[in-house]
């Protein structure tokens, strides 16, 4: 669909007794786009979650705990085990009681066992320098009269200590590296002085005692273990998570569904002893919604339709000072119902904005012309088929939303890429298919006369690209003009809807004549300075009266429209048009670089002379197995970069020409998404 769908707004009112059976069949219509009420209704005010959040609410706590403890993840290709939700219902408490008494000792088993073997590996640490010095423990501490500094020093101590302190006692590692200084306290600060000058750096001594190697011996004991400790408890936490995982995860979609549900009424407005909910559902949905609620609830509910919302915009209320704030004007959600490929193409159009619920959907125009311009702007058969290939591989192997849009892209850009490639250029890899004089091609790499044309009239290659160049510079510029005509008449098409028939003319169609002045001077332009040929001197001077004719009215019209900053804007039609002309330049450059490495592979390495293969024959000249490797390398490389410079060029460019050429003529955006009632269930059926 071009435009979103058209929109109605309801009124759902019944008994608070009927309201959670409501939001059921409401939930089960999928097509209830709920407002949240105000809490400021007069006679109403919001309601409280359903009786079932807490109780799911609190199971759902300790599933998700439970998840955690267990190092339950759901990733990307896991097996996937449907549970009815009648056995959940029925075990899903019995499954809690049990696995949390299951749970709690092994978990706490792990945590115990994981943090004293942290803390023996620090005690490790802590002991290993003392291993050096030869102290048993006990004899670092419980001194009244001496202080002891242990620690690493830069250069050895003992000389200075000698001078700054009357008594002391140092032993040090077999390196002199490590030091224990023994002072009396009374001494200690000048001690410590002379360290800090030696490069001192503390390392207090561990508690304990006996030798430091003995010390680490039984801590490497007890790390056995805890280790041992650990590795079973963790095989029992594994053959849980086994056991229990496809029903954990099940219970917990299903009881997140019902949370969801549960909490529904906090966006609706109730009284004492009833319920008012306001919503927009699609317009060709009212009829059924109003029939399911009737053949379901009878007189307990009433659905009362308040309307269709209009496409023409609805303007804020201005604030008056001194006066309160008047509502804001809500915005009607967006609804886009588009075919299967088109839909694809709805995530690029999401990326700058959702449309606005009275303007265009640019997906449909971006599923014609992107692919269009992909294929012309990589125009080669040996292209345009992987291309093709890759986005089918694609659509079959992949899921998420932005690949599927990206497989979507190539094969129908592939599709275009073939068929110009084909008719248009008649060229795969760089190489034209038909002879060509002074110029490699595959008639000449074959040694065959391959046809220029298909059953005598169907061309197979019309422009090289190489050659070619101001014809098709020319031919893409026009392709330019005719996408803006395109995007402001889809502009003047919103307007007409948004704010009447003179907005449009006042606002687009200025810009319409003004494109078409445009479009006749730059003819006369070309004609005058580069393609004299191109008009005869009674039809140049006819375009530029037209151009004349045209362009002035078109800029008075939108002075008056947009004011004297539509002045600025006119230099960017102009920027925009010849913008277009990259369609021509991608399609070059890539033929450059592809003839680049055609040429050091054949005639480089091989020797091929493109002129003495003109006929059929045998090569030239005689190829060794080595040059030949050489030059398949070299074109495997050369076209594997050219392939992908075609993929990452044409994408950007064409989505360049869309998002700043095309979509500035008439795209607001801004919209806000259909977001209805919905139940998504992936692990849990209902049956």
């Amino acid at each position: 669909m071009i435009l979103p769908e058209k929109m109605t707004r309801i009124l759902v009112v019944g008994s608070k007794e009927s309201l959670s059976q409501t939001i059921d069949i409401l939930y089960g219509l999928e097509t209830v786009h709920l407002v949240d009420f105000s809490a400021e209704e007069p006679g109403f005010s919001l309601g409280s979650p359903l009786p079932i959040a807490s109780d799911a609410s609190q199971k759902l706590l300790k599933l998700r705990s439970m998840e955690r403890d267990l190092d339950i993840k759901e990733v990307k290709g896991m097996e996937i085990e449907v549970i009815p939700i009648g056995k959940i219902n029925s075990e899903v408490d019995e499954t809690i009681n049990g696995l949390e008494a299951e749970i709690v000792g092994v978990v706490e088993t792990k945590s115990n066992s994981q943090a004293r073997m942290h803390e023996i590996e620090q005690k490790k640490k802590q002991l290993e320098p003392f291993m050096t010095v030869p102290l048993p423990l006990e004899l670092y501490t419980g001194y009244e009269s001496l202080t002891v500094f242990t620690g690493y020093v830069k250069m050895d101590p003992a000389a200075a200590l000698t001078q700054a302190v009357k008594q002391f006692e140092v032993y040090k590692s077999n390196d002199g590296k490590f030091v224990a200084v023994f002072v009396p306290k009374s001494e200690a600060a000048e001690a410590q002085k002379v360290l800090i000058q030696n490069g001192y750096t503390d390392m207090p001594a561990p508690t304990g005692k006996g030798e430091p190697a003995e010390e680490i011996k039984r801590l490497d004991e007890e790390y056995e273990v805890e280790k041992k400790t650990l590795e079973e408890a963790t095989k029992k936490i594994d053959a849980l998570r086994e056991k229990h995982q496809s029903f954990i995860l099940a219970s917990d979609e299903h009881l997140s569904i019902e949370v969801e549900k549960a909490e529904t009424p906090i966006r609706l407005g109730t009284t004492a002893h009833a319920f008012a909910m306001d919503a927009w559902v699609p317009s060709a949905d009212v009829s059924g919604i109003e029939k399911e609620l009737a053949s379901k609830m009878g007189d307990a509910v009433l659905m009362e339709v308040i309307g269709e919302a209009p496409r023409a915009e609805q303007h804020e209320p201005a604030h008056t000072p001194g006066m309160p704030h008047k509502e804001p004007v809500e915005k009607v959600p967006t609804l886009q119902r588009n075919g299967k490929t088109v839909s694809k193409f709805e995530f690029l159009t999401e990326l700058i904005s959702v449309p606005r619920y009275n303007e265009i959907d640019p997906s449909t125009i971006l599923a014609i012309t992107f692919p269009i311009f992909f294929g012309l702007m990589v125009g080669d058969m040996g292209y345009g088929i992987p291309f093709l290939i890759l986005g089918a591989l694609g659509l079959a192997k992949c899921t998420s939303k932005e690949w599927r849009t990206i497989a979507t892209m190539l094969f129908f850009g592939g599709i275009w890429a073939t068929l110009f490639g084909f008719f248009l250029f008649g060229e795969a890899f760089g190489l034209h298919f038909y002879p060509i004089p002074d110029e490699m091609t595959w008639s000449s790499l074959l040694g065959v006369n391959l046809p220029h044309t298909l059953f005598g009239f169907i061309p197979v290659g019309i422009y090289s690209k190489l050659t070619d160049v101001k014809i098709l510079l020319f031919l893409t510029v026009w392709i330019g003009i005719i996408h803006l005509y395109l995007g402001f008449g889809l502009g003047f098409y919103n307007k007409y809807l948004r704010h009447g028939r003179k907005h449009a003319i006042m606002e687009k169609g200025s810009w319409i004549l003004i494109l078409t002045g445009g479009t006749f001077l730059l003819m006369w332009i070309i004609d005058l300075l580069i393609a004299t040929w191109l008009l005869s001197d009674t039809i140049s001077m006819v375009f530029l009266a037209l151009g004349v004719v045209t362009l002035v009215p078109g800029v008075l019209m939108v002075l008056k429209a947009e004011g004297a900053t539509a002045i600025l804007e006119l230099p960017g039609l102009m920027s925009n048009m010849i913008s277009y002309a990259r369609l021509a330049a991608i399609g070059m450059s890539k033929a450059g670089l592809a003839l680049a490495f055609n040429t050091i592979a054949f005639e480089t390495i091989l020797g091929f002379d493109p002129v003495a293969r003109a006929g059929a024959g045998a090569w030239p000249v005689d190829l060794s197995i080595v040059m030949i490797i050489v030059a398949i390398v070299i074109l495997i490389v050369g076209h594997l970069t050219v392939f992908i410079l075609g993929i990452l060029s044409a994408g950007m460019h064409g989505i360049r020409l869309h998002y700043v050429e095309l979509f500035q003529k008439f795209y607001e955006g801004g919209g806000v998404k259909f977001n209805p009632l919905r139940i998504v269930r992936k692990r849990t059926s209902e049956r």
